[in-house]
């Protein structure tokens, strides 16, 4: 069986943690209450039982990946709530390399739930943490606390020489991050952030770009209406010009991976932009030789796509897979199928499988199944299958 993404943080990895952090403790002359630690873990396993000072492991297991970080961050704090523990950490991630990665996480969020620091301590141990792999979960207590002047102090990370600390600046703000905590004064008023993204769009770290898409993105999502006017004012000719080639590539790259929900949606200011006009020349027919599909199975399908005129234009094909609920409704997921220029007339069959193999991150139900297919935009075609039982 494959592993869990969450048993990065196994009790094994935790128990190495606190030993580590133990250590480091004796030499700073800092008092670290082992018994504490434990009894706070076993605490945050819903009060399992268990022998004194071990975690039960089948306790650990019920708990998600962010739950278990929260735990042992909560754990720290209760086994060493000094200020000076920070300082502890700080050099246990310096002098244990088993320790960067996932590990370092719960080190941040150790910080950003200190009790004893202020504003200005726990930030900058962030900022040194976030070198080790990522403080973008734990620097989002400091903003829904004091938004204003954590972005202050952001603000002045803008020109830092570390490009992991200016990703945290992007990726640390975004409104909507995956597993994080939401932000819901960015949500309301992504122009807060918006400074931040413009002095990072052309970071010369690939790294940090694609966390300004990835933050553009999320504020698309709400916004939808700024983001197409930023992506129209930073890849205009006057905003263009004084870049070199390869800036004005990775610009463009920049913009268009931040305007991929807006392209799913078929927006039509987002496809002009980047040269999909309307397709109003194209038709496309949907067959397929299985419309019933067995549960895990693939459903096969066929496109004919005929553009009828000689018009050039960059086609942008999806398709999307209206889903069947357990309520019985359904919801849509796009998929990208092509993305060709065409420049005459011409016409194309092309073949597809959607696979329903089993995944962690969605669950089928059985029933009727729609397929659209989408070009620049604008639905073409459809086509209806079942997706048949289990069998058990």
């Amino acid at each position: 069986m494959a592993e869990l993404f969450k048993d990065n943080l196994s009790v094994k990895e935790i128990i190495r943690l606190e030993r580590s952090i133990a250590e480091q403790s004796a030499q700073f002359n800092t008092h670290f209450d082992n018994t504490i630690f434990h009894k706070k873990l076993m605490l945050s396993c819903n009060d399992m039982v268990g022998q004194e000072n071990v975690v039960d492991e089948n306790q650990w297991q019920s708990l998600s990946l962010m739950q278990r970080l929260r735990a042992a961050a909560q754990a720290l704090n209760g086994a060493m709530p000094q200020a000076e523990g920070a300082e502890v950490v700080l050099s246990a991630l310096q002098k244990n390399d088993q320790l960067s990665g996932w590990l370092s996480l719960v080190c941040c969020e150790y910080i950003a739930t200190h009790e004893q620091l202020t504003l200005e301590q726990g930030l900058q141990s962030l900022q040194k943490m976030t070198e080790y792999f990522s403080a973008e979960f734990a620097i989002r207590h400091f903003l829904v606390k004091q938004p204003e002047a954590t972005l202050a102090v952001l603000t002045r990370w803008l020109a830092h020489e570390n490009h992991h600390v200016r990703r945290l600046i992007s990726e640390g703000t975004r409104p909507r991050l995956p597993w994080g905590v939401r932000l819901p004064i960015f949500i309301e008023q992504p122009e807060l952030v918006m400074p931040l993204l413009f002095a990072l769009r052309d970071d010369e770290e690939e790294y940090v770009r694609r966390s300004v898409a990835n933050h553009l993105n999320d504020i698309a999502k709400d916004h939808p209406q700024l983001v197409i006017t930023t992506a129209q004012q930073w890849m205009s000719a006057e905003a263009l010009e004084p870049l070199s080639s390869a800036q004005r590539k990775r610009r463009i790259k920049l913009i268009r991976h931040a305007c991929r929900t807006l392209f799913k949606k078929g927006q039509p200011e987002v496809m002009t932009l980047f040269g999909y006009h309307p397709a109003t020349d194209v038709s496309c027919q949907l067959t397929s030789k299985q419309l019933q599909v067995p549960f895990y199975g693939s459903f096969e399908f066929e496109m004919v796509l005929e553009k009828e005129t000689d018009n050039d234009n960059l086609l942008m094909v999806d398709y999307v897979v209206h889903f069947q609920k357990a309520n019985g409704t359904q919801t849509p997921k796009v998929f990208k199928w092509l993305d060709r220029s065409f420049t005459h007339k011409d016409q194309q069959t092309i073949s597809r499988m959607h696979s329903f193999k089993k995944i962690s991150t969605r669950k089928y139900y059985p029933g009727t199944h729609r397929l659209e297919v989408m070009v620049n935009g604008i639905k073409k075609a459809q086509i209806e299958f079942e997706l048949l039982a289990e069998v058990l």
